[in-house]
């Protein structure tokens, strides 16, 4: 049963991921907590499926309400960089800040990640349009951590860095406040980039799917794109575009490439790099 509501049956996404919760409504009012009034203050309607707001209305105007205080990640605390010049430089981010870094669209990276985007985006329906990036840098620990795994999987033969993306239900108006993390326990976008995939949304540590308990990431974002929800308050589509280290020989037991889709058992092997904002032309 949905761990919001406590009536319906938990909802299965397409790529047979087992959620929290039964729909987006509980999915925005978080475990543990009936979805019964409206969450805009003064509104004792009830909740419909809205994101757990009444109405169009009422979920627009609740979007200006301040989140909760539960912190997704190793800290919530972020520096703001923007990239405006044709280079890249590396932002200098203190050792227990997770910094996410705007990039422009005359910046080399933008051009360099959009070049990718098109050539990976595989889709019958109509193209994506890249509206928005943000860099995702994390703290020397999480870093040296990742760089062990890789150094580790390298070991045992010619490990490979893949690009993959990962999409799940981003609760919050990612990319029309600048470039922050909410703390929304039940966002699957912040979540995630908050604690380098330590976690998914309401805290668990993996999602389940068809192989298993892992984290789950697809090389087309076309792909990934059907897993993608996001808040009525914002404009755009979210994905996290990720780098996922596989060794050379594939076990089940630690990674598993089937199609498109990827899937690793630790967090270590995949590490975000940029949460994209992005709009469906059709």
């Amino acid at each position: 049963m949905c761990e919001a509501c406590g009536i319906k049956s938990k909802y299965v996404d397409p790529s047979g991921t087992q959620r929290s919760y039964c729909g987006r409504s509980c999915a925005r009012t978080g475990v543990g907590k009936a979805a019964s009034e409206c969450l805009l203050r003064g509104c004792s309607n009830p909740r419909t499926a809205f994101n757990g707001f009444c109405s169009v209305d009422h979920a627009k105007k609740g979007s200006a309400v301040p989140p909760p205080s539960a912190s997704p990640g190793p800290q919530t605390r972020l520096q703001m960089h923007n990239h405006n010049g044709a280079g890249h430089a590396k932002p200098r981010t203190p050792s227990d800040v997770v910094h996410l870094s705007e990039i422009l669209s005359s910046a080399t990276v933008w051009r360099e990640f959009v070049r990718e985007w098109n050539s990976k985006w595989l889709s019958q329906e109509g193209s994506a349009l890249v509206e928005k990036l943000y860099e995702i840098s994390y703290p020397t620990s999480i870093s040296n951590a990742q760089d062990k795994y890789l150094q580790g999987s390298q070991a045992t033969g010619q490990a490979h860095i893949l690009r993959t993306f990962h999409a799940a239900q981003c609760i919050c108006d990612m990319g029309t406040k600048g470039p922050m993390l909410c703390k929304w326990n039940s966002c699957g976008i912040c979540n995630v980039v908050g604690s380098a995939f330590k976690s998914v949304a309401f805290g668990v540590p993996y999602n389940i799917g068809r192989q298993g308990k892992g984290l789950y990431s697809s090389r087309n974002p076309a792909s990934a794109d059907r897993l993608a929800t996001s808040c009525l308050s914002s404009p755009y589509r979210v994905i996290i575009a990720c780098d996922v280290v596989l060794p050379h020989h594939l076990d089940k037991s630690t990674s598993v490439v089937t199609g498109d889709r990827v899937v690793v058992r630790v967090s270590d092997a995949i590490i975000p790099r940029f949460i994209v904002m992005y709009t469906k032309q059709t």
